[in-house]
């Protein structure tokens, strides 16, 4: 086949996976429309520059896509493993249609009039494998979760990326001249190297995300632990002392000094604050997204640091294919607020925040507030809500306006008066029932 006419195939193939598989989970639409255009202007320029090297046209959408990937999700890894996926379904469909009626052609095992009837044949057949071959990953995907797992790792690894980028582009090149040049044994076996490295990169990655997510639920049952000893601890002592406890008072109550027994129930009740107090790291479990319990668990030691009084409260059982929202963006956007909430809270007098994490029918609801009781404490603002750009951009929460514009049902709203703030942000889920059948 002639490189112009490849290149061409090629460019409507990738028109076909951007659209296809990376639109709005990879890349938004803007960048959809970019990469397509610059699809179209390469079939263009290769329907009327038909040099051999046409075909080097291709990595200036490789390398488009690659930044695009890493501005969307912000994950170096993520891109990296795309390209790879991208490559795997791109020869895969020619492997078992174009390629293989060339290689037979080659080797004697059909002649001219076969191959001219089966070439047009196997171009169509290419474009139908590649469409069953994405519907593919993304079932496998959206059942396994393959993608928001490795969102999860917290490093970038630039550098193992770009060298995993970088034999890609080796093979890649290599495949393509035994590919043209009918070295048929090389061809194969550079087929098979790249299909059995993506494989490798794929499995490496995903499995050690699942490491990582393990460690995280190990460091948060860590901390549930020692916090349940120290309560042990405490109640133990507080145990011991309770006889002595009641016979002070009841001594204080003979003599008829009710002031003094006042004061003796205040200093007990300080005595026992560590047992009386909610434990925020209570309810962590009941989260089952690995990512976000580390968030919230940073949440938990900023707020200890800041000496910040914190209620975490997470009635429900929230599960990661509840979410409607890409994974990545509903931790930048929990992690913003967090950081706004922990910086207001410092301004209040009590320096107290509540924290809710609340799973209704259609919809996970966060409300972040350092007032004890927001209805009271905002009633005043509640028909102004702040919508200025200038304020979120002051804040540091433009970004988190702009993604909850990239998602139909999502809503972001901030109420502020007087020192005090609340913070509320719902985001679709899956119905109940729905889900449960997801997973």
């Amino acid at each position: 086949m002639e490189p112009y006419l490849a290149t061409e195939l090629f460019a409507i193939n990738y028109l076909q996976i951007v659209w296809a598989l990376l639109h709005k989970k990879y890349i938004d639409t803007k960048q959809s429309i970019i990469l397509s255009i610059l699809l179209a202007s390469i079939i263009l320029i290769s329907f009327f520059i038909r040099t051999s090297f046409i075909f080097t046209t291709l990595f200036i959408f490789y390398t488009a896509l690659a930044i695009f990937i890493i501005r969307f999700t912000g994950s170096w890894i993520l891109m990296s493993l795309t390209l790879f996926l991208i490559k795997s379904l791109a020869m895969i469909p020619w492997l078992f249609t174009y390629d293989l009626v060339n290689f037979l052609f080659q080797l004697n095992y059909i002649d001219v009039g076969q191959r001219q009837m089966l070439v047009p044949l196997s171009l169509i057949g290419q474009q139908i494998i590649l469409f069953l071959l994405i519907l593919i990953v993304i079932k496998v995907d959206k059942t396994y979760l393959i993608s928001d797992s490795i969102l999860h790792i917290p490093k970038s690894y630039k550098f193992q990326s770009m060298i995993a980028l970088f034999f890609l582009t080796i093979f890649s090149l290599l495949k393509q001249l035994a590919g043209q040049h009918f070295f048929v044994e090389s061809f194969l076996y550079l087929t098979f190297l790249l299909l059995t490295l993506n494989l490798i990169v794929y499995t490496t990655t995903y499995s050690y995300s699942k490491y990582y997510q393990q460690q995280l639920k190990k460091e948060v049952l860590f901390e549930q632990y020692n916090q349940e000893l120290e309560k042990i601890t405490v109640s133990d002592e507080f145990r011991h002392d309770y006889r002595n406890i009641l016979l002070s008072l009841a001594d204080y109550l003979e003599q008829d000094q009710s002031q003094k027994a006042l004061t003796y129930i205040a200093s007990i009740t300080d005595y026992s604050k560590d047992v009386l107090e909610e434990d925020p790291y209570a309810e962590l479990g009941n989260i089952s997204i690995p990512s976000v319990q580390g968030l919230l668990l940073y949440l938990i030691e900023h707020c200890d640091t800041q000496q910040i009084k914190l209620r975490l409260n997470i009635p429900n059982n929230i599960e990661e294919n509840e979410i409607q929202i890409r994974l990545i963006d509903f931790l930048h956007c929990l992690s913003v607020l967090s950081e706004y909430a922990i910086k207001e809270s410092q301004k209040g007098e009590e320096k107290n925040l509540y924290v809710l994490i609340k799973k209704e029918e259609h919809q996970l609801y966060i409300n972040l507030t350092n007032a004890t009781r927001p209805q009271d404490k905002l009633k005043k603002t509640a028909e102004k809500s702040i919508n200025s750009k200038k304020f979120y951009k002051k804040h540091g929460l433009t970004s988190v306006v702009k993604t909850i514009h990239q998602y139909e049902g999502a809503i972001f709203s901030l109420q502020f008066n007087e020192g005090y703030f609340s913070v509320i942000l719902a985001i679709p889920i899956f119905h109940q029932k729905t889900a449960s059948r997801v997973k």
